[in-house]
Formats: structure tokens, sequence, C-alpha cells
């Protein structure tokens, strides 16, 4: 069982479906209790393409930043939602969803004066600017580390077959906020061949492959992901 004391102090408090937790299962790997037990964290989304020329740049942050969390067992979990938006310029980009475009619109009626692009940075739904900017990722990431915990949230997980399988509950939430789960996987490569990307081997880490939201209760619950490869791309 996993106890964790999270921060909500999300996308300017108007957006319900914002981050409490985030399970990130690897094949590779699995988030421990002692990694982030009673501590707040950052939770860093990137929306990216690979018909994106400006995005590998981001991507090669994100890896960065993922490789460092990983060492150092530091509360920062980076995901990395590719977008639709940019299949029809010359290349499809086989692990965008139009779900993680619409994710990403929610987040441009939030930030008004952004509207989307890519790649873009949100940390913890209350800080976007683009994705390659370090040195704001970093500023972030400190600000939010130093966030008190609000909430009490116990999280335990077992991977069966083809399925991660979820038990949680939470003490101190409001009543319409909500637990995401996220599935991701790291050491992808793709060579693209078309797009603003042509010719050029694209490396990509925490890419998400399944995502989930569930609206908080009182009480314990459990849910499920798949782990099927094959209904990924």
């Amino acid at each position: 069982m996993i106890n964790l004391k999270v921060s909500l102090r999300g996308a300017k408090a108007s957006w319900q479906s914002l981050f409490i937790l985030v399970i990130l299962v690897c094949f590779s790997s699995r988030v421990s209790a002692d990694q982030i037990q009673d501590k707040p964290f950052a939770i860093v989304e990137l929306f990216s393409s690979e018909g994106c020329s400006s995005c590998p740049a981001a991507d090669l942050l994100v890896s960065k930043l993922t490789a460092w969390a990983r060492q150092n067992n530091e509360p920062v979990y980076p995901l990395v939602f590719h977008v639709d938006y940019w299949n029809n310029l010359g290349w499809r980009d086989v692990y965008s969803r139009p779900e993680f475009t619409q994710r990403q619109n929610n987040y441009a009626h939030i930030f008004k004066d952004q509207g989307m692009y890519t790649p873009q940075i949100i940390v913890n739904g209350s800080d976007a600017f683009v994705g390659s900017d370090e040195e704001q990722l970093q500023k972030s990431i400190d600000r939010e580390l130093s966030t008190a915990a609000s909430v009490n949230l116990q999280v335990s997980f077992t991977k069966r077959n083809n399925e991660v399988t979820i038990v949680y509950s939470a003490q101190g939430f409001m009543d319409g906020d909500v637990i995401n789960f996220a599935l991701v996987e790291r050491g992808l490569v793709t060579e693209v061949t078309e797009g603003e990307n042509a010719g050029r081997t694209l490396h990509h880490d925490n890419v998400v492959k399944e995502f989930q939201t569930i609206k908080l209760k009182v009480g314990s619950f459990q849910t499920s992901l798949p782990l099927n490869r094959s209904n990924w791309i």
C-alpha cells in the first residue's frame, strides 16, 4: 500500500478533471512506496507530436527529467500525450489519440490566452509554457515540490497477465475531484520518413498509452488498466 499526501493546487481551480495521483507502470519497473511516500509531487504533462519539428527538443528534455527523477527518487512524473492534429500534415503519429488532443483543448479553455500548440508543458495543471523551456520547467517543479500536501491517498496495485489492478481510497478531497491513472512506456524509437521530421530518429519516454479519469468517492475502490500491447497502436 502506498500512502500519499498530495497537493490539489490545480489549474486555476476551475477544471475538475485534474491530477490527484498518477500511477506509472512500466514493464521494467514499478513505483515503490519509499519513493513518493508523504511527499507533494509534480506531474509534468507534455503535449507533443512526431509531426512537429519543434517537439524532439521537448521530448529530449522530458527524457532527461524522467531519468533524473528515477535516479534520485524524486516525486516528479512526466507524461507525454501525443496529439493528433498534426497527423494530416505529412506524418501520422502512431501514439496520438483524439482524447489527448481533447485534454489539451480542455487546458486551452483554462489558459485562455495561450491556445493549443506543440510542444506544450503543463505542470500540476497550473503552469503552462513552451515544452522546451528547461529553465521554466525547473522553476515550476521546484515550486510544486515545496507546496504543502493536503489530501491523504492510499493506493495499491498488482500486475497480472494483461492488466494492472489498482485499489485506492482518499481522505480530505473535495466534491468533484477526480483521480487519474496513466499507463506509460519508455524507450520508444521511431524512424520518421515524412513530414517536418523526415529523416530523423525520434526517441520517446513516458508516452501515455492508457489513461483513465474516475470521480473520487468516499470509501475504497478498484479499477484496471489493460497491458495488451496490440491494442496500443
